[in-house]
C-alpha cells in the first residue's frame, strides 16, 4: 500500500464529516448489538462524528470475547496481503487513538520477542525460518536476534539455549477489559447510549430495509443496524440475509495477582506466551490457534503458570487470581467478514478474529461505509457474500 493511499484512507473520516451534507440536519440513528471492543470502536468513530449511536447488549459491556483476549496487537503470519494490510492499518490504528485519547488509553510499544530453543525439531527451526522471511517479504518490522539481544531485550527472562529468536519491534499490547470501557466511556462523553441487559428479539423488515428493532425493552427505531455481538451474530445474521459461519475456537489464560514491573513486551516461547497488563498482573497462555479440550479450572491456571514460570523466574512466587475461557471469534475460513447486507440494505456486520488488532480501522472504516455509503475496497475480500 502506497503512502498516498494510506493518508487518504486515515484521514477520510474526518474530511467526510465536513463534506456530507447530511450532517448538517437530523444525525443518522445507528444501533449496534454488541458491547465488545467492536461495538465499542464503531460506537466511538460514529460518536465522534455527530452521529447518534446506541448500543444494545445482551448481558452487560465485555460479557463476551474481549475480556478474555491476550490483547497481542500484531500482523504477524496474517495472510493473504490484503488480511495483512488490514491487521497492519489496525495496529497504526491504535497509534492514532493513542493520539486522539492521550496517556488515558495505555498502550504497551514495547514488541515481541519470539524464540525456539536449542532442543527443537529440525522442521521446526526451519518453519520458524521461513516465517521470518516470509513477513520481511511483506515489509513486517521484524528481524532475527541472538541469545544475548533476548535477554537485553527482556532482563528478567531465562529462556535457555536457544536455536533461533525474533524481535517484532512494531508490536504491542493492551489490557482488553481497561480498554474496552475507555472507548466506551468515550462513546458515552460524544452522545452514545448503552443499554444493557437488552437482548434483541427481532427486527421489522420493509422494502429492504430494517425499520426497528424489537428487543427485552420494547422497539428501538434505527436507520442503521451493525450486528458486532461476536458469537452471538450468526442467529441475528439469519434474519437480515448475512452468512456468518464461526467456528469454535476457545482459549485458556491465567492471570496472576500484580506483580512489581517484570515485563514491558510480549515474550513468546514453544510452549508459553507472556505478557503483563499495567495494573500489574501477568497474563499467560499456551496456543492461540484454539485449545478446546482444556477447561478453565485453578488447576490448569497453575499449569500453565508453572509452564511460564521457566521463562520468568518470578513467576514461581506469584499468586494465581483467576483464569479465563475465551471463545474467539473465529470466522470459517479464519479471515474477517465486515459489509453490508444484500437484501437488508441498512444493516451491516463485523465478525472477527484478531478483533483487538482490527478494532481500530475497523471502526474507522466502517463508520465511513455505513454513514457515507462508500464500498472501501480494502473490506472488499471480506464481504459476507463470499460464503454465499
Amino acid at each position: 500500500m502506497n503512502r498516498r493511499k494510506f493518508l487518504h484512507l486515515t484521514g477520510s473520516a474526518a474530511l467526510a464529516t465536513r463534506l456530507n451534507p447530511a450532517f448538517a440536519g437530523t444525525p443518522a440513528h445507528v444501533v449496534i448489538i454488541g458491547a465488545g471492543i467492536m461495538g465499542a470502536s464503531l460506537a466511538y468513530h460514529l460518536a465522534r462524528r455527530g452521529t447518534r449511536v446506541t448500543i444494545l447488549e445482551k448481558d452487560h459491556p465485555g460479557a463476551g470475547t474481549t475480556p478474555n483476549s491476550f490483547a497481542w496487537l500484531n500482523a504477524a503470519g496474517k495472510t493473504p496481503r490484503p488480511y495483512y494490510e488490514l491487521n497492519m492499518l489496525g495496529m497504526e490504528g491504535w497509534r492514532r487513538l493513542s493520539l486522539e485519547i492521550g496517556p488515558e488509553l495505555r498502550i504497551q510499544f514495547g514488541g515481541s520477542v519470539h524464540w525456539i530453543p536449542q532442543s527443537t525439531l529440525a522442521e521446526n527451526l526451519a518453519k520458524f525460518q521461513a516465517s521470518l522471511r516470509d513477513q520481511q517479504t511483506l515489509g513486517y518490522s521484524i528481524r532475527a536476534i541472538d541469545a544475548p539481544e533476548v535477554r537485553t531485550l527482556i532482563p528478567t527472562l531465562t529462556p535457555g539455549p536457544i536455536s533461533a529468536a525474533t524481535f517484532a519491534d512494531h508490536e504491542a499490547t493492551i489490557d482488553p477489559a481497561a480498554t474496552l470501557q475507555l472507548l466506551l466511556r468515550r462513546a458515552q462523553s460524544f452522545g452514545a447510549v448503552i443499554q444493557y441487559p437488552c437482548e434483541v428479539t427481532g427486527f421489522d423488515i420493509s422494502s429492504n430495509r430494517v425499520q426497528r428493532l424489537h428487543t427485552t425493552r420494547g422497539p428501538i427505531e434505527a436507520d442503521h443496524v451493525v450486528l458486532a455481538a461476536g458469537n452471538g451474530i450468526p442467529p441475528l445474521a439469519s434474519h437480515l440475509g448475512l452468512p456468518v459461519p464461526l467456528v469454535e475456537s476457545p482459549g485458556v489464560l491465567a492471570h496472576t495477582t500484580p506483580m512489581p514491573p517484570l515485563l514491558h513486551r510480549v515474550a513468546v516461547a514453544e510452549d508459553a506466551t507472556l505478557k503483563q497488563n499495567p495494573d500489574g498482573r501477568i497474563v499467560t497462555g499456551t496456543d492461540f490457534g484454539g485449545t478446546p479440550n482444556i477447561q478453565p479450572t485453578r488447576a490448569e491456571g497453575e499449569k500453565l503458570l508453572a509452564t511460564a514460570a521457566k521463562y520468568l523466574p518470578a513467576l514461581k512466587h506469584a499468586k494465581l487470581d483467576f483464569v479465563t475461557l475465551g471463545h474467539r471469534v473465529m470466522p470459517q475460513d479464519g479471515h474477517s467478514i465486515i459489509g453490508h447486507s444484500r437484501t437488508c440494505t441498512n444493516a451491516y456486520v463485523i465478525a472477527t478474529h484478531s478483533g483487538m488488532t482490527l478494532a481500530p480501522i475497523f471502526g474507522q472504516l466502517a463508520s465511513m461505509e455505513i454513514l457515507e455509503g462508500v464500498d472501501v475496497d480494502l473490506l472488499r475480500p471480506f464481504r459476507p457474500y463470499r460464503f454465499a
